[in-house]
């Protein structure tokens, strides 16, 4: 569980004191504000367990009750599989955090429901970084698992370190997923609502 944040939001509390949970897990909350580091101990310390799945948790975010029971059994088949999950306001409309090859940031904005499917499982490039990864995926990667990667010139970020993180996941072979059925809601000025979000692109 990841927080960057001084405090943790009661509504991701009291959604993850619901989720059904009958799995094994080890629940660890990384609070370190430095994303590089923590993201890296994080991937050091479950290979260093002898866990099955890597499942990262953002606390400003809603899950669904049925958030485990649902995505874990997808692990087996697809190694990397996230929720749905959308973003901050942008130009009057939420951010849908995935999007395909060569269409970044373009389908961040309404338009991706002409290109996202309804239901089923999606195959994306990039997706938020609140996945689900089989271990077999993250031993296939050196450390550091998480970098910084700057532009030519070095004065700013070329690519965000979540999505720096998944081109190495990638370059191995394996792709990254979005179940459409499972969308978890984001806590940012309100927690949004998605049927409420389709209804009025529709």
């Amino acid at each position: 569980m990841c927080n960057s944040q001084p405090t943790v939001p009661s509504a991701f509390h009291w959604s993850w004191e619901a989720i059904d949970k009958p799995y094994e897990y080890d629940k660890v909350r990384f609070d370190q504000t430095d994303a590089i580091k923590r993201n890296n101990r994080m991937v050091r310390d479950f290979l260093r367990s002898d866990s099955d799945i890597l499942v990262k948790m953002d606390i400003d975010q809603v899950y669904p009750k049925d958030y485990f029971t649902v995505m874990v059994p997808l692990v087996k088949k697809y190694k990397v599989v996230g929720p749905l999950i959308f973003c901050k306001w942008e130009e009057s409309d939420y951010i849908p955090l995935l999007c395909n090859k060569n269409t970044f940031p373009i389908i961040r904005r309404k338009n991706w429901f002409k290109i996202a499917p309804e239901s089923g499982i999606l195959s994306v490039n990039y997706a938020h970084t609140n996945l689900f990864y089989h271990r077999s995926v993250l031993e296939n990667i050196k450390p550091p698992w998480y970098d910084i990667k700057y532009t030519r010139d070095n004065c700013s970020l070329d690519m965000n370190i979540d999505y720096s993180f998944i081109d190495k996941i990638l370059a191995q072979g394996f792709k990254t997923h979005i179940n459409m059925n499972m969308v978890v809601g984001h806590l940012v000025e309100e927690c949004i609502d998605y049927n409420a979000y389709k209804r009025r692109h529709r």
